[in-house]
């Protein structure tokens, strides 16, 4: 089967300290004030298991008003709300070129929002305009975002478990159905979707093309980085 080339992205946080000419780098996630030391939360909270690397990071960041004074338009800035109603004041201040990703899932808040004014976000001067998903997103919680005015989905997040928010290999099954749930129920519309979760390989990148996929997201992938950067230009 013949494959467009995909667009390879460097999901937040990794995107805040890692650059390719081959990829996209998604820097954040970023909330309207900051939260946190980034760097010490890593340190405390992350861990390798048998299943994946677990995190109970939350979104420790200097907050968007900081970021917003280095950003320009090719950067991918992932926002999130910990209030609601903060979308629309993400609004307000986000220029209306800056290419942005909504992260709507992170497990680690402690609370879920309601997605309260996410069609504000959508315009044709963004370049990416991403919503990205939880891996147990239902399939009415996918025809909102998209009816919401979004032509680009991110499958997906770190699946919540009892000890933070793991990543790997476990989430293919969750990404490629969020994925088959797209292509089945929204045939003929030009929805682009950038897979992610357990890419390591050029066998994993091909297993998500095939089931639908048009961009990969590559997350803790990067704690191998020499293997990841060679993936990427292969």
């Amino acid at each position: 089967m013949m494959y467009r080339f995909p667009t390879f992205f460097i999901a937040a946080p990794f995107g805040n300290w890692i650059h390719h000419k081959n990829a996209v780098s998604v820097k954040g996630t970023f909330t309207l004030n900051p939260q946190g030391n980034r760097l010490w939360s890593i340190l405390k909270t992350l861990r390798h298991t048998k299943d994946g690397w677990v995190n109970r990071l939350g979104l420790p960041n200097p907050g968007i008003h900081k970021e917003l004074i280095r950003a320009n338009s090719d950067n991918i800035l992932s926002i999130a709300e910990m209030n609601r109603n903060e979308f629309q004041e993400f609004n307000k201040i986000i220029p209306k070129n800056q290419s942005i990703e909504l992260n709507l899932s992170c497990p680690n808040i402690g609370k879920t929002l309601p997605w309260d004014h996410i069609k504000i976000f959508p315009n044709k001067e963004r370049e990416w305009c991403i919503a990205k998903m939880s891996p147990l997103s239902s399939a009415e919680e996918v025809d909102y975002v998209i009816h919401a005015g979004f032509t680009t989905l991110h499958f997906s997040n770190t699946l919540p478990i009892k000890s933070g928010g793991l990543s790997g290999k476990l989430l293919k099954p969750y990404t490629k159905k969020l994925i088959e749930i797209v292509r089945d129920g929204w045939k003929g519309r030009n929805i682009e979707i950038i897979a992610g979760g357990g890419v390591t390989t050029e066998e994993d990148v091909f297993e998500y093309l095939e089931v639908g996929a048009n961009h990969i997201s590559i997350g803790s992938g990067w704690f191998n980085y020499f293997k990841t950067k060679t993936l990427i230009e292969s």
